[in-house]
């Protein structure tokens, strides 16, 4: 089957129970005679986002319908509205301006650069806000999961019991056990459905097996437009009444400004959230601009035909690419699908069982609550445990626990706004300490080679104007132009600049801009390289686009801080020779070294025991494990020596002309600790073992001086281990 059919088709099946149910949950505070409202607003908005989404968006599997968060922020807003008036064609009217505008809100948002902004969405207040909606929306729908109406309340529920229906709990217990096997225990894209087949299909076994009328709470109502029973006279008076109540009750108009605001922010969070995980998931990189146009144009629909707001799912985005979809054809699908899904189901839609639909619903909306929140909340009332939690966690447990108590206290709308706090408190701690770790001259780290001690002595000059910018976190466009300004004045005395870019985990086409201003205006002289992994990192974005930006001024990118250093030293080493061979062995020798605190008969005499190889391009000198042979010393080329882990190899060292090669395992007697390669065609001196056993025995007083120069060289290893450690910080 094609996989974005079998997308469409799969997100359909849960797109429509949610859709009811959130649609009922939205219109509870109305009770039995909201029923029908509900079940219309939500498939209407299911239908009308995905329709709109498949015409006019370009970002793959993000599908459209109510959310637990816009449905219970719409039902709170109903509550606050019944408070002035209980005329439902006035309600409605309200309720339509107020989604209306939160599609409005949302165009505007756009065009303020919002969709930037969301581009690196702060994961520990999403992590919070989300477990909050997850327990809510659980909470909210317990009634319904233990046999009562959809609509009732928990309170209520537990105070008249009249309604129960044991047959009702047995059937959502088995629903929720296939579910949770499904989801938990065997995780399967198909769970959902699953749970639903589960739960319908023992519904109709009773309803064969049952002697007059089942036991159980149904839909028992058609999905109607609120205003199809509603003569447009009634409409027209209901209109003109809303600017009296508006002035006759100020605070509507601020309420309903409040829930406009909240429902917008819900949607571009949860639907730039979505767009977010698809591109790091394929890859790719969409236009938030334009999908946030389309969610208000949707939005904006949804309120002139009196449906519920619709966003882009985060969790149907992920169902979607867990079967393999990649492009926007699973939407058509899903639209298709729901739509057949609702030509099926119409003749029997009054005779679903809710407990079903609500159990499969409620069980998502928990599994979906992230699983280490939990275990975060219990380290942080643990006083020794919570010294040792990372500041983005203590962040997340003060999200779930502040919009938990704020909403327990008094609504969900409140609750939101003070996730929206943590939202622009995180932005703000963002814009000041993220974006640039350091600027360092003069950097310790140097390239993992070995090179002659004129070489190093030169580089040890030239690093004084070699500046190491590294950059972490994100950078965007609230912290680029400062970042970008304190680069400007901090740089203007470097002559070679390493942009380390590795531990970035976000840059937008505002930093972007700033980079290539800065690149630009540098001086033609000045060398200038960059880190970026070749590795896709799924917490980095905008790595293509700073790619882009790079190429344009033809700098170098290398995937390793290492390749990075290794690039500039031979920048700043110029034309300094580095493959011609000395004009004897003797010499060669002597610029290795060795022969350091030697007279010159003990260098003639040491000379005598060396002997000359040759090595191809690609062949190996020797193998990790292989007993120790000799010592070399490099005259021409290049060797590297690379160690060997699982099924990758790293490179420890590079050599270069005038290196000793191989001198710990002849000190120690003990096997190769490295592979030792070619990278060209090699000249090099060999002082077999057995000779170095005779020097050592035979000829004390120079083999003292020998392993004493090797000493020295053991030091300088070490001190270039530590080099490399410091790169890797």
């Amino acid at each position: 089957m094609n996989t974005e059919l079998k997308a469409g088709a799969l997100v359909a099946f849960g797109g429509y129970a949610q859709a009811i149910v959130y649609g009922m949950l939205a219109f509870a505070p109305l009770g039995q005679a909201g029923l029908a409202y509900g079940i219309y607003a939500g498939l209407a908005s299911a239908l009308l986002g995905s329709a709109v989404g498949a015409l006019g968006g370009k970002a793959p599997v993000q599908f459209g319908g109510p959310r637990s968060s816009t449905a219970l922020i719409v039902a709170g807003s109903l509550l606050g509205f019944l408070q002035i008036t209980d005329n439902h064609t006035e309600l409605m009217l309200l309720l339509a301006l107020e989604v209306s505008l939160a599609g409005l809100f949302i165009a505007l948002a756009q065009r303020q650069g919002v969709g930037k902004l969301m581009q690196f969405l702060p994961a520990p207040v999403l992590i919070g806000m989300n477990t909050t909606l997850g327990v809510f929306s659980a909470y909210k729908l317990l009634p319904a999961i233990v046999g009562f109406a959809v609509f009732t309340g928990f309170l209520e529920a537990f105070s008249e019991p009249g309604p129960f229906s044991l047959v009702a709990l047995g059937v959502s217990a088995i629903t929720v056990g296939v579910l949770l096997y499904f989801r938990a225990i065997r995780p399967n894209p198909l769970g959902l459905m699953y749970g639903l087949a589960a739960g319908f299909g023992l519904h109709l076994v009773l309803l064969w097996a049952w002697p007059g009328d089942l036991p159980v709470q149904t839909v028992a109502a058609w999905p109607v437009h609120p205003f199809l029973n509603t003569t447009a006279q009634q409409v027209s008076g209901a209109a003109q009444q809303l600017p009296a109540l508006f002035l006759d009750r100020p605070e509507l108009l601020l309420q309903l400004v409040a829930g406009s605001a909240v429902l917008a922010l819900m949607v571009v969070l949860e639907s730039m959230q979505s767009l977010l995980q698809v591109d790091q998931t394929l890859g790719t990189r969409h236009n938030t601009r334009r999908e946030l146009n389309v969610l208000a144009c949707a939005n904006m629909l949804c309120g002139l035909f009196l449906a519920l707001p619709t966003s882009n799912y985060f969790s149907r985005s992920n169902t979607g690419l867990s079967v393999g979809s990649k492009n926007r054809r699973s939407e058509a699908w899903y639209m298709l699908s729901l739509s057949a899904l609702l030509l099926l189901t119409w003749p029997v839609l009054e005779h679903l069982p809710l407990h079903i639909l609500a159990t499969a619903v409620a069980v998502t909306s928990l599994l979906l609550i992230q699983p280490s929140t939990v275990r975060l909340v219990r380290q942080f009332f643990r006083p020794r445990q919570r010294k040792k939690m990372l500041p983005t966690d203590r962040f997340t447990v003060w999200v779930v626990l502040s919009m938990i108590a704020v909403t327990g206290l008094s609504n969900l709308l409140i609750g939101t706004l003070v996730g929206v706090l943590f939202v622009a408190a995180y932005f703000l701690q963002q814009q000041s300490s993220s974006g640039l770790r350091s600027i360092e001259y003069a950097p310790a780290a140097r390239s993992r080679s070995m090179r002659p001690r004129a070489q190093r002595q030169h580089l040890q000059t030239a690093f004084e104007h070699l500046a190491w910018v590294r950059f972490e976190g994100n950078l965007f466009f609230g912290n680029a132009p400062s970042i970008a300004i304190v680069l400007q004045d901090e740089l203007t005395k470097a002559q070679s600049i390493i942009l380390d870019f590795s531990h970035l985990g976000y840059i937008d086409d505002t930093a972007c801009d700033c980079i290539e201003r800065l690149i630009n205006n540098a001086p033609t002289s000045l060398a200038v390289v960059a880190v970026m992994p070749n590795t896709s990192n799924p917490n980095q974005g905008g790595a293509d686009l700073l790619r882009k930006v790079l190429e344009k001024f033809n700098v170098p990118v290398q995937a390793h801080i290492d390749e990075a250093f290794w690039w500039i030293e031979n920048q700043l080493l110029g034309t300094a020779v580095h493959n011609i061979a000395p004009a004897n062995t003797e010499q060669a020798l002597v610029q290795s070294h060795l022969c350091d605190d030697m007279n010159p008969e003990q260098t003639r005499q040491f000379t005598r025991f060396w002997e000359c190889t040759q090595v191809a391009a690609g062949q190996e000198l020797f193998r990790e494990g292989d007993d120790p042979c000799g010592l070399y010393v490099l005259l021409q080329g290049q060797l590297s020596a690379w160690q060997h882990t699982g099924n990758t190899s790293e490179r420890l060292m590079r050599f270069c002309p005038g290196s000793l090669v191989g001198e710990m395992a002849l000190i120690d007697n003990k096997p190769r600790s490295a592979t030792v390669r070619a990278d060209s065609e090699c000249s090099l001196l060999f002082l077999p073992a057995r000779h170095f056993e005779e020097l050592r025995h035979e000829h004390a007083e120079l083999g003292r001086v020998m392993l004493n120069n090797l000493a020295r060289e053991l030091a300088l290893r070490i001190r270039l281990a530590n080099q490399s450690l410091a790169m890797m910080q």
